[in-house]
């Protein structure tokens, strides 16, 4: 895909229109499940939470937890997952209902062991924000308490280390790149450590014989090794 947004490489002509639609929203928002296709204006709020909460009935609900408390919530950014992506930052906020204090009243189920509670927001409902000024914004329209948490600064490399560089370092891939077939960066002059050893056996009075078209011979012995390079 990087491919193609670069202009190195065509796009396949048999991709799905449903798979094309998929990732066009997924440019405009990860978080997205329907567009329309038409760009709306964003809608003018009011500098006033309290006026949005005042015309939903259901905040008079959501805003009392079932011992009593006030509705509290935690705002926190979501940690990347770097697995082969590091360079990844940290794009998508959350309100949490499972942090300390957001919690309800919790209780082991006697029947089945599950931890079950009464609040119906104990589930952690998904409530994914672009920013955190979005996600301070629904808390207050909703009427909960809330706590903002320091958003995750990762010190990253600036050396350009990929993924990749785990197996093949950098500088063995520009000699490779530079070199071609040329490069004889993996020729050895001797045959490589092992630790192979023929298993005894049933009985142990031998050793069991080599596999292969020269099954009786006699087994090669080990070879001076070299320490492998790293």
């Amino acid at each position: 895909k990087a491919l193609i947004k670069a202009g190195e490489t065509e796009a396949p002509a048999d991709v799905p229109a449903l798979e094309k639609r998929m990732e066009e929203m997924a440019e405009k928002d990860a978080a997205m499940v329907f567009d329309s296709g038409i760009n709306l204006p964003d809608p003018v709020l009011p500098d006033n939470p309290a006026e949005i909460t005042a015309l939903d009935a259901a905040h008079l609900t959501s805003i009392v937890m079932p011992d009593g408390r006030q509705r509290m919530v935690v705002i926190k950014q979501m940690r990347a997952r770097p697995n082969q992506s590091p360079l990844n930052p940290e794009k998508i906020w959350k309100i949490s209902f499972n942090d300390d204090g957001a919690v309800g009243d919790r209780w082991k189920n006697s029947l089945m062991g599950w931890n079950s509670t009464a609040d119906t927001m104990g589930c952690d409902t998904p409530l994914f924000f672009r920013n955190a000024q979005d996600a301070v914004y629904f808390a207050k329209k909703r009427g909960w308490k809330y706590l903002v948490k320091e958003p995750i600064i990762r010190k990253l490399r600036d050396d350009d280390t990929q993924y990749q560089d785990n197996f093949l370092p950098q500088a063995i891939a520009s000699q490779v790149k530079k070199e071609g077939i040329q490069c004889d960066h993996w020729k050895r002059s001797a045959a490589g450590c092992s630790h192979y050893f023929r298993p005894l056996q049933y009985h142990g009075d031998g050793v069991v014989r080599q596999h292969g078209p020269n099954m009786l011979e006699k087994s090669v012995g080990h070879t001076e090794p070299y320490y492998k390079i790293r």
